[in-house]
């Protein structure tokens, strides 16, 4: 593997430790992480829990164009980042910066190797989270009469992004939940928060009812992973000990990036949380998963009251 590839995956990883000591907390059992570039593999079972970079053991394997996974898959060499949990193993999977340059992608307000850490620090949170929340996951995909493949983070988006009403809602709850961070007055930022969620109510209220009822939960759920892990990411990339970008630089080149909702949304549900809550709301992002970031929004205005 190239020198630049290989540096950048130990600079992700010393992000990882730095994200898990001083900004979530996070803590993974075992799992493997599986990385490659254009021709080679490297396996690890301790590269997320390892102290430093000198404590990972890696294996190495050169491959053809197909990567090999954990689980048996065969997945193509192409530009790749995520995590999964299918039964009792999980495993984080990613392609290094050459392979996703190569790819054509590009970040040229943060530059592609941080755009990529970031990444990671988003997919590695979920493999942190994948315990905690991982019942309430199956439970939707029980509850889904959706195929198995379909359901996931974007699924709602899927089903509704062609409604219009739907998707004005969602727009608007995602501008005032940000709009929460931007006031310095709480009593507006409070007001803020009430009025999103007054429209998420309505929203669901309205549409998931029926045999689409258990899309609430789903929702939840969704908006806390994808939102908790643009969280920690942003975090890193404006920490002056992390990535060290200007906030609006990496709030328009990242955290708000891209067109899913449950990114867009979640990231601001998150953002609104961290203002708002008066308790480690990160234990339970990041930790024991007893609640969503919807709940702890409303145990935040609760406790307001």
């Amino acid at each position: 593997m190239s020198v630049p590839d290989s540096e950048w995956i130990d600079a992700s990883l010393a992000a990882w430790r730095f994200t898990a000591q001083e900004i979530t907390g996070a803590a993974v059992g075992s799992f493997d992480a599986v990385f490659f570039d254009d021709d080679c593999v490297l396996t690890s079972a301790n590269a997320f829990t390892a102290n430093a970079s000198a404590e990972v053991i890696w294996t190495t394997a050169p491959h053809t164009g197909g990567v090999t996974l954990p689980d048996g898959q065969v997945m193509p060499a192409g530009v790749a980042s995520f995590a999964s949990a299918e039964g009792a193993r999980a495993f984080f999977v990613m392609s290094t910066p050459s392979v996703w340059r190569a790819g054509g992608v590009t970040n040229d307000a943060l530059g592609l190797e941080t755009m990529m850490t970031g990444v990671l620090l988003h997919e590695g949170a979920h493999v942190a989270q994948l315990g905690a929340y991982g019942a309430g996951i199956a439970a939707i995909v029980a509850a889904s009469p959706l195929p198995d493949d379909e359901v996931g983070d974007d699924m709602v988006q899927i089903l509704f992004g062609e409604n219009s009403e739907f998707a004005a809602s969602v727009a608007r709850e995602t501008e005032l939940l940000m709009q929460v961070t931007e006031t310095r007055d709480q009593a507006e930022a409070r007001r803020l928060a009430l009025e999103a969620r007054e429209l998420m109510r309505a929203r669901r209220a309205r549409w998931f009812s029926g045999e689409n009822a258990y899309l609430a939960e789903a929702e939840d759920t969704w908006l806390t992973l994808e939102g908790s892990g643009q969280w920690v990411a942003y975090q890193w990339m404006v920490h002056p000990s992390g990535g060290g970008a200007e906030s609006d630089v990496a709030m328009a080149n990242f955290a708000r990036r891209g067109r899913w909702w449950s990114q867009k949304e979640g990231i601001a549900l998150a953002f609104a949380v961290d203002r708002l809550a008066g308790f480690d709301w990160k234990r339970h992002a990041f930790g024991d998963g007893a609640m969503t970031l919807t709940q702890m929004l409303d145990a935040a205005l609760a406790n307001e009251e």
